[in-house]
C-alpha cells in the first residue's frame, strides 16, 4: 500500500473553541439567533456521531498500529500530544474523542501544527471576538482578514509539510482539519490523498488500490 492519506473535512464544535467558547457562542447566537444555533449544535453533534460510526466500520479490518492521526491544532506529538487530547475530551469534544479512541485502539498522534501560526491567529480572533460591539468587531475582522487568510495557507503548508516527514510507506494517515483549510495543493506528490466524501464503498474502494 502506498503513503495514504485521508482527509476529513469537519465542523468544529463549540467544544473545541478553547478560551474563547463563550464570547464566540454569544456572537453566533447574537447573529443567527438561539434556536438556529442550537439547531446548528445538534447537526455538528450528529455529524460527528455518523464519522464516528464510518471511521469505526472501514477501519475495522485495518491494522491500528499502521495509522497515523493528524489533528489540526494540535502542535505537539507524543506523549504531551496525547494529554492535550485527552484534556479537550474533557471539553466533551466529540472529535478529540474520536481521535482518542484511535489512540487507544494503536493509532499514534504525531504533531500537526506550528504551535507559533497558532497562537498569532488565536490572538488576532481573540481581538475580534472581545470586541464591545458588532460594528467594531466588523471593522477588527475586515483589518485582520489578510492575514488571517494568509495564516490559514501558511498552517496548511506547514502540515502538509509534518505528513510529508511522518507518514512512511504502507501507513494510513487521517487528517481531520476544518472545511476552510485546502492542503491538497502543499501536498507531496507521493501521497494518495482521498478528500472524504462520507460515502463507505468509495473509502473502502480507495483504501484497497
Amino acid at each position: 500500500m502506498r503513503k495514504k492519506l485521508l482527509i476529513i473535512p469537519v465542523a468544529h464544535s463549540e467544544a473545541e473553541m478553547g478560551s474563547l467558547r463563550d464570547d464566540i457562542a454569544k456572537m453566533i447566537e447574537g447573529v443567527i439567533g438561539e434556536d438556529r444555533r442550537e439547531r446548528h449544535r445538534k447537526e455538528v453533534s450528529t455529524f460527528w456521531n455518523k464519522l464516528k460510526e464510518l471511521l469505526d466500520s472501514i477501519l475495522k479490518d485495518v491494522d491500528r498500529e499502521k495509522v497515523k492521526i493528524y489533528q489540526d491544532g494540535i502542535p505537539i506529538g507524543g506523549e504531551h500530544g496525547v494529554k492535550l487530547v485527552e484534556e479537550c475530551v474533557k471539553t466533551g469534544s466529540q472529535n478529540f474523542q474520536i481521535v482518542s479512541s484511535l489512540i487507544r485502539n494503536g493509532a499514534t498522534l504525531e504533531k500537526t501544527e506550528d504551535a507559533q501560526l497558532l497562537k498569532e491567529e488565536y490572538e488576532i480572533l481573540k481581538d475580534i471576538v472581545s470586541a464591545k460591539t458588532a460594528n467594531e468587531r466588523e471593522k477588527l475582522a475586515e483589518k485582520h482578514k489578510k492575514r488571517l487568510y494568509e495564516l490559514t495557507e501558511e498552517r496548511d503548508r506547514y502540515i502538509a509539510g509534518r505528513i510529508k516527514e511522518t507518514l512512511k510507506e504502507g501507513m494510513l494517515g487521517i487528517l481531520f482539519i476544518g472545511a476552510t483549510h485546502n492542503i491538497l495543493p502543499y501536498l507531496s506528490p507521493e501521497i494518495d490523498a482521498f478528500v472524504c466524501n462520507y460515502v463507505e464503498r468509495d473509502i473502502v474502494e480507495w483504501m484497497s488500490k
